[in-house]
């Protein structure tokens, strides 16, 4: 078993050069991009490494000073495009600056992937040239942020119902709604809104449109009208935001697609980044993990002596083999210049993999901690409640999982195969992985399965993506030990998921009431209730 991390020269051991095995794009200056990376590791790294920094993960919001000596380094060049002055054409630059952010801070590095992937490059791809050229030196010198606004309230998973409408009105688009949940809420200085088109009578379309705002604009301010105490993640402001804007004709994003297209190829490009920050935070659990049971000493023995913490620790190295190597795959098949809007498996096959990796990491180490671990000043409680909402927003994991596996169970039909290890080998993206997962994917898959095993055979069909990313790294050149615990943390997941498969489905709600104490009545008589309701007759 491989025992410690070391933090990683990233700009000398990452590959930033040229792409040659992927879709997507390479870096045009890697040594541009080495050396922006490691100007934001040193500066990450000297502002986390001062004294006053403790208190960050439990005050709300992150200090001024924070944000100026990390926006210092200019670390949103790492997701513009080339034609902007950045590095972002490849995934790359942004993968390595979440890592690096999300090693001190799992906030700071979503705040670099909110404004980096959710604002940044859906900008520089489909927006007006004149207003990309006006705002993006905002953001790439300057400090400034952008976010994303999707979600309303009472249209979450159903984001496509939302209700936040435009109209035009001579030279301006007007448009008027409710947002909530957008990270960096009342804080960002630039926000892409979506909306449907409004019709006469007051129904609305089925499109979507995006729309630049300028919060600089007193006619495009977004108003927080209320902050939410969110339970975690406590360095990012999200909140309840009123939307009644007059933008102008070219703040409407365009593409050569329509506006659900944008919004996929959006969405999905940002899933794929999920990797990035999941690889800087498991690092970061390994580390502390192996740290802890180096130093705690139980009954004479190191914690690390006890085999039960080393299978923990190992299965935790794995978890960031298999992050590394969905990160590899990211930056070379979701490049800027690819169309991601058809991409929904591969896509949500990163998202849902990283994010369940990130929380299970984060519970393993509050496990290994212990007590001590349970508090907010804690770095196991704070990644414990940080890492948890990663597996619900952009999608939550469970209709990830139905969604790949109800595509999947489609291809079977289609294909005339109920096997789930025959269908699984046809996949470029799958083939390798299924051959590594074997026999365990013997499995026959009903016509048309329940809703709940569409979820399992998601949940495998991700594992087993991710079993041919590892494959495909290991053949580079990856530490081999721990490409070998990645596979054998995948393996284990899919071997768990398979005997669910295997297992008749769960009976269904019981529609019964369920009565206070009922336990009680099935007391021996002459013990605890009964006896003292006895006594008291």
């Amino acid at each position: 078993m491989v025992l410690q991390l070391t933090r990683p020269d990233t700009a000398r051991d990452l590959d930033l050069g040229t792409e040659t095995h992927g879709t997507g794009t390479g870096c045009a200056d890697p040594d541009g991009a080495a050396s922006l990376i490691e100007r934001f590791r040193g500066a990450v790294s000297q502002t986390f490494g001062r004294a006053d920094v403790d208190v960050i993960g439990q005050q709300r919001g992150l200090p001024p000073f924070v944000m100026r000596d990390v926006l210092a380094a200019e670390p949103m060049r790492a997701f513009l495009p080339e034609r902007f002055g950045g590095f972002g054409d490849s995934l790359a630059p942004g993968q390595a600056v979440m890592e690096e952010a999300a090693y001190h801070s799992l906030a700071l590095g979503l705040t670099m992937g909110i404004s980096g992937g959710l604002f940044v490059q859906p900008v520089a791809k489909y927006a007006d040239r004149s207003v990309a050229e006006r705002i993006l030196p905002q953001l790439a010198g300057r400090g400034s942020l952008g976010g994303l606004m999707i979600t309303e309230p009472g249209y979450g998973t159903d984001a496509l119902s939302m209700q936040t409408a435009w109209r035009r009105e001579g030279e301006h688009y007007r448009v008027r709604g409710t947002k909530h949940w957008a990270g960096l809420s009342g804080w960002a200085d630039y926000w892409l809104v979506m909306a449907r088109p409004g019709k006469d009578g007051g129904d609305l379309g089925n499109g979507i449109d995006m729309f630049v705002c300028d919060q600089s604009d007193p006619e495009q301010q977004i108003e927080l009208v209320e902050r939410y105490p969110s339970l975690g993640l406590y360095g990012i402001p999200y909140g309840r935001n009123r939307v009644d804007v007059r933008v102008p004709l070219t703040h409407r994003l365009e593409g050569d697609r329509g506006g659900l297209r944008m919004m996929m190829d959006l969405l999905h490009r940002s899933r794929s980044s999920f990797a990035g920050n999941a690889v800087g935070f498991i690092h970061r659990m390994v580390d502390e993990a192996v740290a802890h049971c180096t130093e705690r000493v139980v009954s004479g023995r190191q914690l690390l002596d006890y085999d039960q913490v080393r299978a923990r620790i190992a299965r935790l190295q794995g978890q960031w083999a298999c992050a590394s190597a969905l990160s590899l795959w990211s930056s070379e098949h979701a490049g800027l210049s690819v169309d991601l809007s058809r991409e929904a498996q591969s896509a949500s096959s990163v998202k849902a993999v990283a994010s369940d990796y990130l929380q299970e990491s984060a519970q393993s180490l509050l496990q290994l901690v212990g007590a001590k671990g349970y508090a907010l000043n804690h770095i196991a409680g704070r990644a414990v409640v940080d890492s948890r909402p990663f597996q619900i927003f952009e999608g939550s994991n469970d209709v990830l999982y139905a969604q790949v596996g109800a595509k999947l169970a489609d291809q079977m039909r289609r294909a005339g195969t109920s096997n789930l290890r025959e269908q699984l080998a046809r996949d470029e993206t799958t083939a390798a992985g299924a051959d590594l997962a074997g026999a365990q994917l013997e499995i026959n898959i009903d016509e048309r399965p329940a809703q709940r095993r569409l979820v399992e055979i998601g949940a495998i069909a991700t594992r087993v993506f991710t079993l041919t990313t590892v494959h495909t790294m290991g053949r580079r050149g990856f530490d081999q030990d721990h490409v070998s615990l990645a596979v054998a943390a995948l393996r284990e997941d899919v071997g768990a998921l398979a005997s669910r498969l295997h297992r008749s489905l769960a009976p269904e709600v019981s529609t019964g009431p369920i009565p206070s104490g009922a336990w009680r009545e099935l007391m021996a008589p002459a013990t605890g209730f009964a006896a003292a309701r006895a006594a008291t007759a």
